[in-house]
């Protein structure tokens, strides 16, 4: 079963259609975008929330601190596929960053509208995503 909402992850993504998955559905394709990649930091979970009129995708990973840079970049990856293809008008993403050591979380945020430059469209560079859309605080 999990093959299967992967490869449809897939065909939505390459297809560009204009079919779109609910709630459960997204989750289980976020679940299976990070069990197939055998880099991909851990991802611990995921929430769906309204805050202010905005519609907010939140995952919640965990990685080695040598590896935040590309666990960074993994996880606003990976909102931002599966947002672009959910039922939900997602506005905004968080990425929540912990570590195996004792380091406090990071937080990351980005507003999805402007990360699509980067992350789906491939108009920005990611200096570009990072100067314009990226907001990073320690806790």
């Amino acid at each position: 079963m999990k093959i299967f909402i992967f490869q449809l992850l897939i065909i939505q993504i390459i297809s560009g259609s204009d079919i779109k998955y609910g709630d459960e559905q997204i989750t289980a394709m976020l679940k299976e975008y990070f069990l197939s990649n055998k880099s991909s930091p851990l991802l611990l979970g995921h929430q769906f929330y309204t805050d202010n009129d905005e519609n907010i995708f939140q995952i919640e990973i965990k990685t080695e601190t040598q590896n935040v840079n590309s666990a960074l970049l993994f996880g606003f990856k990976a909102i931002n596929d599966i947002a672009n293809i959910a039922k939900r008008d997602f506005t905004h993403s968080i990425c929540v960053i912990h570590f195996n050591n004792i380091t406090l979380p990071i937080i990351a945020e980005s507003n999805l509208k402007c990360s699509k430059g980067y992350f789906i469209h491939n108009n920005d560079n990611e200096a570009q995503w990072r100067k314009n859309c990226l907001s990073i605080q320690n806790y």
